[in-house]
């Protein structure tokens, strides 16, 4: 039988198979490419959302610090009021005999509190709410009664006999909003009222929330705390025009942040806002109250950026798979760790730049009350162990609340602006720090300085402070503003360092401070009682403080 002969192949039919291959191979290449590019583009979402929900904690967590330690220095000062026998003497005379003197010298003590600029007011009332003496005898406050949402905390605070802060309060009392804290007083173990310290919300608290301390639009830190059916707010919402403590939302279930936090969600977490828009969220409760820190910023805020970049590094690498994948590849892994690299510093330099601007005080640019804690602990520390001594200066500006009524308070703020950088130009050794105290009030602390130093240095601030010639028609001083220094210094070569170990006492529950040492502590009083003796002998000089006894206690 013939064989018969196979037929050529075709070479048409050769191309279209190879043709047919080599599309399924790109075809697979693609939907490899897009695969791992999938992969990378969702493992750095969760690396960009995990940089953001650390970035939102440690701001909400900072804030939190500020917000406890406001609270506890509320309560430390009414603390103090309460331990204060000589008070309580003073007004169980005034009460019981009826005595004049005793009754002013109270009266003085409320003022030098409300002068110290932490207190809008500070009156003093019976244990059923009435005040009968308030820090200025013009003010109209006396005779009239503590607003009834705070008359459980006074009397909680006669029952316990301690300091005790009340809720914010919106009461036509006052012409804003504010937070009341009453510190009981007793004669013979007698209650016989509570001193009431009166705090303006707007410029005590609001400062501490906002704004927000990193570059946002839609980020933002609010207080809010269940009120029965309803979560009440002290400030509202990004969106929402209200005023203090005047904006309330329904607790009906829905999936709102607010309404998630007040249930017990803790941490960050991811929800809604009162319009209704998805954000991330962070929880945290305010120790002693029953606030919660509520801090959240738009979730398409937090991703867009990303989401962005990602979707033009997977269109451009699939469009040039043909030219050269494998540079592809190398460009995406390097934008990759390059975009890695740019987010990592940018967090460390705004988490940077947020403890910085935590330890200055905004308006003036000096050292804030936080700074001048940490730097008296460490100087300290430094002056005991090396028996060299601490001097601290506390400068007041006189009668500046005549100023600010006189001028307006844009002409307050840019005076003591001014007075800050005079001040500031007379020290620049190590060690030595100005800072606002409070108010129109500020400390200098000078480290290897005594008495007769320190008192120099004080005479030439006033001076300096004169030559500014800042008009004051106000003043009864002089015709130009001036200040009042009190001056106190520390004998640390009469210390030693097992006294200063056994004798310091850190705060419960809290770190140890510079102030929680005795003899800070009595370092700050005796330059305050020789501010208040530089006052008393007519302002604009400056008073060594000097000790009865002549020793270092």
């Amino acid at each position: 039988m013939p064989s018969v002969p196979r037929p050529a192949s075709d070479p048409a039919l050769k191309r279209r198979k190879g043709a047919f291959a080599a599309a399924a191979l790109l075809v697979l290449l693609v939907i490899c490419l897009t695969a791992w590019l999938h992969r990378v583009y969702v493992e750095r979402e969760n690396r960009h959302r995990h940089q953001a929900e650390r970035e939102l904690q440690s701001i909400n967590q900072l804030q939190l610090q500020a917000v406890v330690g406001w609270q506890q220095q509320s309560l430390r000062d009414a603390e103090m009021l309460v331990e204060d026998t000589l008070l309580s003497a003073a007004l169980g005379r005034w009460l019981g005999d009826g005595e004049v003197s005793a009754r002013e010298g109270v009266r003085r003590r409320l003022r030098a509190l409300n002068e110290l600029g932490h207190y809008t007011a500070v009156h003093f009332v019976d244990s059923a709410g009435t005040v009968l003496l308030s820090n200025r005898a013009d003010d109209g406050r006396e005779g009239t009664r503590v607003p009834l949402a705070d008359l459980g905390a006074l009397r909680s605070a006669l029952s316990s006999a301690k300091a005790v802060m009340a809720e914010p309060v919106s009461d036509r009392a006052f012409a804003f909003p504010f937070i009341s804290v009453f510190a009981p007083l007793y004669d013979d173990e007698v209650a016989i009222g509570a001193v009431w310290l009166v705090q303006d919300l707007r410029s005590a608290l609001l400062p501490l929330l906002e704004p927000w301390p990193t570059p946002s639009q839609t980020a933002r830190s609010g207080i809010v705390w269940r009120d029965g059916e309803q979560a009440r707010y002290l400030n509202a919402p990004r969106g929402v025009k209200a005023a203090v403590l005047q904006y309330r939302y329904p607790l009906d279930g829905n999936p709102a942040a607010v309404v998630q936090a007040l249930g017990g969600v803790r941490g960050v977490f991811y929800a809604s806002d009162e319009q209704g828009r998805a954000v991330m969220a962070m929880a945290s409760p305010v120790f002693g109250t029953r606030w919660l820190l509520l801090s959240s910023v738009e979730v398409a805020e937090v991703f867009a950026d990303v989401r962005r970049r990602e979707i033009l590094a997977l269109a451009l690498p699939v469009s040039l798979l043909l030219l050269a994948s494998a540079g592809v590849f190398g460009i995406v892994l390097r934008r990759a760790w390059q975009r890695e690299r740019v987010l990592t510093q940018a967090l460390q330099r705004s988490l940077g730049g947020l403890e910085a601007q935590l330890r200055v005080d905004p308006l003036t640019g000096v050292a804030n009350r936080r700074a001048l804690d940490e730097a008296a602990s460490f100087q300290l520390a430094l002056a005991v162990r090396g028996e060299t001594p601490l001097a601290l200066l506390m400068i007041d500006v006189d009668h500046f609340k005549l100023y600010n009524d006189h001028y307006g308070h844009p002409a307050g703020d840019q005076c003591l602006k001014t007075l800050a950088a005079a001040l500031q130009a007379h020290v620049g050794r190590a060690g030595e720090l100005v800072a606002r105290y409070g108010g129109e009030e500020f400390a200098v602390l000078l480290p290897l300085t005594d008495g007769k130093a320190a008192l120099d240095l004080a005479q030439r601030m006033c001076e300096a402070v004169r030559r500014l010639q800042i008009p004051h028609a106000a003043s009864t001083v002089a015709s130009h503003a001036t200040v009042s220094i009190g001056v106190a210094w520390l004998k640390a070569d009469a210390v030693t360092v097992e006294y200063a170990r056994t004798h310091r006492v850190a705060p419960e529950g809290g770190p140890e401070g510079g102030l929680e040492w005795p003899l800070m502590r009595e370092l700050f009083e005796q330059a305050d009682a020789a501010l208040y003796e530089a006052k008393r002998l007519g302002r604009d000089q400056a008073v060594l403080y000097v000790d009865p006894d002549g020793e270092v206690r």
